[in-house]
């Protein structure tokens, strides 16, 4: 008993899942442009996912890098509570221009259609 391979119905498969394949990307693709369902889960893009964190990232680095050099300033001067006062005031005003900065970018990027995510095609 021998079995012999039927060339005709592995071509037949094939062509079948090849069919679905091409109906699923079509899909896909028409989804994508600007309608909100090409978006995560959560409603949000990449992009923006990335320009929060950096928002994040800026106002808690500004903090923590103003707190610092307060406190190295007080106990390098001896102005005890103002040097830290005064870096975590300039900490804070850091971060924040740095993350209009951001939100400010992402902004006019998105007004202008320059944003990330439309330009990426799935591999």
């Amino acid at each position: 008993m021998t079995n012999h391979p039927d060339p005709e119905s592995d071509r037949r498969r094939l062509d079948k899942l090849d069919a679905e394949l091409k109906a699923v990307r079509a899909t896909v693709d028409k989804q994508r442009p600007g309608d909100g369902k090409s978006a995560t889960s959560s409603g949000m893009s990449h992009r923006q996912t990335g320009v929060a964190y950096r928002v994040l990232v800026d106002m808690i680095a500004g903090l923590l890098v103003g707190g610092f050099l307060g406190y190295w300033l007080d106990r390098w001067l001896g102005w005890t509570p103002y040097g830290l006062v005064m870096g975590l005031l300039l900490g804070f005003v850091a971060g924040a221009n740095n993350a209009w900065r951001a939100i400010r970018d992402y902004s006019r990027d998105a007004a202008t259609g320059n944003g990330g995510d439309r330009d990426r095609r799935l591999p």
